[in-house]
């Protein structure tokens, strides 16, 4: 890492104005002499200009909405990955080294003009036999690029440490080691391969979203081969309209295709933006879905998806008190918070939002309006926890624009009160515990069949 380097970053960053809106107090080592009009903007601008290691980092920090202000995470949620392609003679080497002998089935019918170019891979189309399909091939020297930064950040990262003694709860060398763990991840083509035939499963005889199948015989750390999907972009209102794509039912079964993937099957997407997603323009009267790219996946703990699908109840029933409590029991605030304080911050936040009739209400933007009330009391909250926040506003934003009246809450209160019916009776529990072979499985059924002896011997039957 140069000298050179470090400064350009440091100072590319610092001239933005960030630092002037999250951290408090005179600070001329971080801070700007003026305030700048719209730092959010300027950060999103300087990002991009960084390169990929920095865009990837914009795109982990606009899930960071317990630590950054709303206005800031939603214009690094704006980051674009698109960028100009890289020569052929690039392509055709990663090609011949990943796959060597191989390589001529490749070479021999790749179309030479990509698909998109993005900040880690270029995509083109192939043939694989009678199979359309497409190759995702790392971009070159991506690796040095990537540690060079890293430790650029982590320099950094220390550096910053010593001005968030304010925020004690926030360690930005965690923060950055998340990040690597993230994009060391994405490099390795092989994950979202495994990622994606993992979601394939869970939808197999699911009827919302087709995951294009994966080429394994051709799929290297650095070469991805996947069937090649003829959808429209989610973002194409006008050609869903023209297909004669029933719009309520598609952005309802995103909605759906959520709340299966965070509640049943635990594994979620987490990269839904308008890029990744298209419909299928085949039964346009039961739409379904095509998603891509899965190389940052999710899961949430078992009691984080309790609490969320507390969290989602409680807000319907306007219950600021139980909320609070959830919110401190969960360790989301600081553990002194009282109660009845944190109470009355978040009716004053989301009260007013929620006498609003529910199906105009957008659950994503409240979430991110309690997030930003609890900020004063060291709101802190798992990476993957976050991670689903940013995919669910993505999934309602979407929806919002295929189908304004999208109504978030309607599809989700029938499922998740169905959900914790499955999952939390006793029977349901049992058939939990069975299927997951627990410990728990076998002392509950030999307190039974203690019990039933007891009961036999009292009532003279042995």
């Amino acid at each position: 890492m140069s000298l050179y380097r470090l400064l350009v970053i440091f100072f590319s960053i610092r001239n933005t104005g960030i630092f002037n809106e999250i951290i408090p107090g005179f600070n001329p080592f971080l801070k700007t002499v003026f305030k700048k009009k719209n730092p959010a903007l300027a950060l999103k601008i300087c990002l991009e200009r960084l390169g990929p290691v920095f865009i990837k980092f914009g795109q982990l920090l606009s899930t960071r909405t317990d630590l950054l202000p709303k206005n800031v995470t939603r214009e690094l949620n704006l980051l674009t990955d698109d960028c100009a392609p890289i020569s052929f003679e690039d392509i055709t080497k990663t090609i011949t080294d990943e796959l060597r002998n191989k390589s001529i089935d490749i070479l021999s019918c790749i179309d030479k003009k990509p698909l998109a170019s993005a900040s880690l891979a270029q995509v083109h189309k192939i043939k694989i036999g009678k199979l359309n399909c497409v190759v995702k091939v790392q971009k070159p020297n991506l690796m040095i690029q990537v540690k060079r930064d890293i430790r650029a950040l982590k320099i950094a990262a220390k550096s910053v440490k010593v001005f968030l003694k304010d925020y004690p709860r926030i360690n930005p060398e965690i923060i950055i080691n998340d990040y690597e763990s993230v994009i060391m991840k994405e490099l390795d083509f092989r994950i979202e391969a495994a990622n994606a035939k993992k979601t394939y499963e869970k939808f197999a005889d699911n009827e919302y979203l087709y995951v294009p199948k994966i080429i394994d015989e051709y799929t290297r750390k650095k070469i991805l081969i996947m069937e090649y999907i003829d959808g429209i972009p989610i973002t194409d209102v006008s050609a869903l309209k023209k297909n004669k794509v029933n719009l309520k039912k598609l952005s309802e079964n995103g909605v759906k295709i959520f709340l299966k993937q965070v509640f049943e099957d635990n594994f979620f997407h987490a990269d839904m933006h308008p890029g990744n997603i298209f419909a299928s323009k085949k039964t346009p009267d039961t739409p379904y879905y095509y998603a891509v790219d899965y190389a940052i996946c999710g899961s949430v703990t078992e009691s984080n998806q309790i609490l969320l699908a507390q969290m989602i109840s409680l807000l319907i029933e306007k219950d600021f008190f139980a909320l609070s409590q959830l919110f401190i029991f969960a360790g989301w605030v600081n553990e002194d918070t009282k109660t009845e304080e944190l109470e009355a911050v978040l009716r004053s936040n989301c009260e007013s939002i929620l006498d609003q009739p529910l199906s105009t209400i957008l659950f994503g933007e409240l979430l991110l309006n309690l997030f930003d009330a609890m900020k004063p009391y060291d709101l802190f909250l798992d990476y993957d926890l976050l991670l689903l926040v940013k995919t669910l506003i993505h999934i309602e934003g979407m929806g919002r624009q295929i189908y304004p009246e999208l109504d978030f809450w309607a599809v989700a209160n029938p499922f998740l009160k169905n959900w914790f019916k499955e999952r939390y009776s006793v029977k349901g529990l049992i058939k939990y515990l069975v299927s997951k072979k627990h410990i728990l499985t076998y002392m509950i059924i030999k307190k039974i069949e203690e019990t039933q002896e007891v009961y036999s011997e009292l009532n003279g039957e042995r």
